[in-house]
């Protein structure tokens, strides 16, 4: 499950996304080296993680 409400998370089956992409609504995303994703652009690209490892 990946959501933006941490509140929503199962307990025991929880992780954790990190990424440098910038929100669509952060002050710096359309100044930043990276385009702003939302939250299902960062899902598809992580479901390419164990593709790539």
């Amino acid at each position: 499950m990946a959501t933006t409400d941490p509140a929503r998370l199962p307990a025991k089956a929880t992780w954790y996304l990190a990424t440098n992409l910038p929100r669509p609504d952060a002050p710096h995303a359309f100044t930043g080296p990276h385009p702003p994703a939302d939250l299902a652009e960062i899902i598809r690209l992580y479901g390419l993680r164990p593709w790539i490892e």
